[in-house]
């Protein structure tokens, strides 16, 4: 971590860290890997349906693009898979795939005591660990690799889909920023660049706003925006900003801004950007209630990082960011930017005038004092 006497800094470094205490570890992510890897053995092991049939499988949503969060309260995942197979939709009905592969899955004695079907998933409960949503797709076109029909089996119709190429569009947009804020604040001050500050400020701005969400809903889950939603308008109002700080203000100005000029009163299309004719939000016309909340949503998180900004002292921003983004992430943050100072003060540890922290030879360096960030 950085160790900065600059404010702004700081809370860069801060959201960083509260954002990778939030998110999908790489051992957890070695298991998810694991376990739909094994699903899709043995489904292509199947003597009676899937056994001559190519199958693909692959994540969606945000392990796809690098912004999962945990949902708070909670220490399991939400997680999405595709099970992309190599049959025409156009010959099938979708409530035969969809059956298919819940026959396949109930055939297998762990997966049986662990699925819940869906309307357009099989639920897989890792307990303890994460939710796996096994979600069946077939091809529109044959040589497509991208789009695909889903089945929805309580409709009895298929849904249109396109995972990688959204997964493509999202990740464009969020590479423009070549270098972030804190990858040259390290490389400045000629300290190796940690991994935590090379995601994308956009890919930590959607994370620190579905931190800010589960906790604003969390009495009410049923009420939250999808992350799909909330995810594709932060990267349509995306203009590039380098830091995390100015990309989440400048993401929840822009959508607020776009409610109260042109859909104050009416909730707004989404289109997907890899499939136009797919309405992202479509559940606002069902259920306008839910636009509702979002609006407020909105709001509260516009307001709540008006007052972020304005803060005075550790302790008032302290209190607010825990506010917003669970009180857990804010800890693990601390704890991590402590663990870094005791580790380097046994080193030599120094500081920059910047602020930055450095080894105590260095040219024009000062020595820490103590800290443990708690006020101690």
């Amino acid at each position: 971590m950085l160790i900065t006497s600059d404010a702004y800094t700081q809370l860069e470094d801060t959201l960083a860290k509260m954002a990778e205490a939030a998110e999908l570890d790489q051992t957890r992510w070695n298991r998810l890997k694991t376990a739909y890897e094994a699903i899709s053995k043995w489904l292509s092991e199947d003597p009676d349906f899937f056994g001559e049939v190519e199958i693909e499988i692959y994540p969606q949503g945000s392990v796809s693009i690098g912004t999962t969060t945990k949902p708070y309260g909670r220490t399991e995942f939400d997680l999405d898979v595709i099970i992309h197979i190599k049959l025409l939709s156009s010959n099938h009905q979708p409530e035969t795939i969809f059956n298919e592969v819940v026959r396949r899955l109930n055939e297998n004695e762990t997966y049986q005591k662990m699925s819940e079907s869906k309307s357009r998933c099989v639920r897989l409960n890792y307990k303890g660990d994460f939710h796996l949503d096994v979600v069946p797709g077939c091809m529109v076109v044959i040589h497509d690799n991208e789009l695909i029909d889903i089945p929805d089996q309580k409709r009895k119709i298929w849904l249109r889909s396109c995972p990688k190429g959204y997964q493509s569009w999202f990740l464009e947009i969020a590479n423009k920023v070549q270098l972030t804020f804190l990858e040259k604040a390290f490389s400045a001050n000629k300290i190796e660049i940690e991994e935590y500050a090379k995601k994308k400020p956009l890919q930590r701005a959607i994370q620190l706003i579905k931190m800010d969400r589960n906790i604003y809903f969390n009495k009410h889950p049923e009420h939250a925006p999808a992350s799909i939603i909330l995810t594709t308008l932060a990267a349509q109002f995306y203009d590039g900003q380098p830091s995390i700080s100015e990309t989440f203000e400048g993401i929840i100005d822009k959508i607020r801004n776009h409610i109260k000029i042109l859909y104050p009163n009416r909730p707004f299309e989404i289109p997907n950007p890899a499939n136009p004719s797919e309405n992202l939000a479509d559940v606002w016309e069902d259920k306008p209630e839910l636009y509702s909340h979002f609006i407020s949503f909105i709001e509260k998180l516009y307001s709540d990082w008006q007052k972020l900004k304005k803060s005075h002292g550790i302790e008032e921003e302290a209190e607010l960011m825990k506010g917003m983004f669970g009180e857990d992430s804010y800890i693990k943050a601390m704890e991590a930017k402590a663990d870094m100072v005791n580790k380097r003060r046994g080193q030599g540890l120094a500081i920059l005038p910047s602020g930055i922290m450095i080894d105590s030879h260095a040219e024009k360096s000062l020595p820490v004092k103590p800290n443990t960030f708690y006020g101690d």
